[in-house]
């Protein structure tokens, strides 16, 4: 019975870990990918440079402005780019965390079926489920068992059930 329990409550942690791969790449990627000093050199100078350009007339400085103005677009460029690199290996990290999630859960429930294939995990007379016992007693054969084939069937099909109530 506690096993019933424990498979169920894997299922629906399995179930509910994938809404939140982009909260757990964006933590894995704020301590992989940080922004280097150089970046944050960049972004001080660009702050520099508006504020001494905000300190100029256009019409009587034109010239100093415009050229600040240049110079500020370059080290945007810059930052954008840098930032565009980043973006792009924290959506890389994404798909491998998600990947990640599906192969572990997929593994789990290989190891379970197979160390657990001759093993019900509840057993009751074989009347009450006489027109589907082998299928209800997959992997384990036995007449009037649960198997975790079944088992799994339930919970994922109540799981889904209760997300589409819930509206997750």
């Amino acid at each position: 019975m506690y096993l019933m329990v424990f498979i169920f409550l894997l299922e629906v942690f399995f179930a509910l870990v994938p809404k939140y791969v982009g909260e757990i790449s964006a933590m894995i990627g704020k301590t992989l990918f940080k922004i280097t000093d150089n970046e944050m050199s960049v972004r001080s100078e660009i702050a520099d440079l508006k504020e001494e350009q905000s300190g100029l007339s256009v019409t009587d400085d034109f010239a100093k402005y415009a050229r600040l103005q240049r110079r500020i677009d370059k080290l945007l460029s810059q930052v954008k780019e840098k930032g565009g690199e980043r973006k792009s290996r924290v959506t890389y990290l994404r798909m491998v965390v998600t990947v990640a999630i599906y192969v572990v859960h997929a593994l789990i429930m290989l190891g379970l079926m197979v160390s657990l294939r001759s093993q019900p995990l509840l057993t009751f007379p074989p009347s009450w489920v006489s027109p589907l016992t082998k299928l209800v007693a997959f992997p384990t054969g036995i007449p009037g068992a649960l198997g975790l084939g079944c088992w799994l069937l339930v919970s994922n099909s109540v799981i889904y059930r209760g997300k589409m109530l819930a509206g997750i």
